[in-house]
């Protein structure tokens, strides 16, 4: 499998509905989706169980904020690449993935931008410590080898940064 794609997602049950439709609506197909509630109380489960169907694996139960979420789906994640597209997060177009993929890539990191976007477009020449200084690497927008996540996992004891 290519690509696993996390939603993580609190108490925002119209934001992560948007997300789900704008994941399954992709043209490329060769991922898994994988949904992590932090035990939302606004209907999310709800929106989480009329799209079952198209969710691999899914839970709903608090934890310790959005890193543990995302921590934990990167856990359950199988794919060659992860992508974190958090509740409320949506693909510019339904052939995002496609286009990403077209190609096959020995990347480790592949990223892109995204709109409304603050942060400086990485090039292809490489991320460095500086770019991670007086940038960021959109979460939303970036497709990471599942191992490299895996080792370097989120720091759960920020809130966020």
């Amino acid at each position: 499998m290519k690509l696993s794609i996390i939603t993580v997602n609190c108490n925002d049950a119209a934001g992560l509905e948007r997300t789900i439709k704008s994941v399954i609506s992709q043209t490329f197909h060769d991922f898994e989706f994988i949904v992590i509630d932090g035990g939302s109380t606004d209907g999310s489960v709800d929106v989480i169980k009329r799209y079952a169907n198209n969710i691999d694996y899914w839970v709903s139960e608090p934890d310790g904020g959005i890193y543990q979420g995302m921590n934990k789906g990167l856990r359950q994640a199988k794919g060659e690449y992860v992508n974190f597209m958090n509740g409320g997060d949506c693909f510019h177009s339904p052939n995002v993935l496609e286009t990403i993929f077209f190609n096959n890539t020995e990347a480790d990191i592949i990223t892109g931008d995204h709109e409304g976007s603050t942060h400086p477009c990485i090039g292809q020449s490489g991320i460095s410590m500086l770019d991670l200084f007086t940038g960021a690497v959109d979460h939303q927008a970036s497709f990471i080898r599942r191992e490299i996540s895996l080792r370097h996992p989120y720091d759960e004891k920020y809130r966020i940064v």
